[in-house]
């Protein structure tokens, strides 16, 4: 009894001192609810209010910190496992120009950051070269890579999509919906135009991949020079 009496001191007095209930805890074996119970009735200080509100904020800063901690050494193993599945991959196709080619094209066209893979260009050949090689050396599937078309001509995009879509040797309902862009200038009576397409892969992993080979490509002809 003296000793669950000291116990009952001890907890007030921690409470009052800015503890929070596990921290209690840590110190004395006692539940959470005899805690509560313990202190239903006791009464703080304005003071004693202030410490418990400060404490409060700081241990939330603390979890904050180290959830920011956690998640970029999270990230940093996914970029470090990412580069490492690159060289193994590169080791495999660095003689392949067709790998080389796609590598350097996403380079010079595609998106450097964000949660996955974006290639825009109103090329045909260029859309289809990457389309058909985001398949065979990502072993991404069709139905995993987006098609979108982005046009600023509204009366023809119609027509734009049907010829996507022949291109691409999809079916026209696998495009997603058009993007109509904002006209800054008049649009040229160009019989060639037919709009851009935007290749997307959202996995952020395969663009660790591309970024990786990058830096792989520029290593091996960096050593291959004279």
């Amino acid at each position: 009894m003296k000793a669950r009496l000291q116990d009952n001191k001890l907890v007030i007095e921690l409470r009052k001192r800015g503890f929070s209930y596990k921290e209690i805890q840590e110190n004395i074996p006692v539940s959470k609810g005899l805690i509560s119970r313990w202190l239903t009735n006791i009464s703080f200080s304005p003071e004693e209010d202030e410490l418990l509100r400060l404490h409060r904020i700081d241990r939330l800063e603390q979890g904050r910190l180290q959830s920011i901690s956690v998640n970029r050494k999270k990230r940093i193993d996914r970029e470090i496992k990412a580069f490492e599945d690159a060289k193994t991959i590169f080791a495999q196709y660095h003689k392949d120009h067709s790998f080389i080619i796609g590598v350097v094209l996403y380079w010079a066209e595609g998106a450097k950051s964000g949660g996955g893979l974006q290639f825009v260009n109103s090329d045909p050949a260029m859309i289809n070269f990457m389309y058909k090689w985001i398949q065979k050396y990502l072993k991404i599937s069709k139905d995993r890579i987006e098609c979108r078309l982005f046009t600023r001509r509204t009366a023809r995009h119609e027509d734009y999509l049907s010829y996507w879509a022949g291109m691409l040797s999809i079916d026209r309902s696998l495009l997603k919906k058009t993007i109509i862009k904002p006209r800054r200038h008049v649009v040229k009576n160009d019989s060639n135009y037919k709009g851009s397409i935007r290749l997307s892969v959202t996995n952020v992993y395969v663009l660790r991949l591309m970024k990786a080979w990058q830096k792989l490509v520029m290593q091996y002809y960096g050593e291959m020079r004279p």
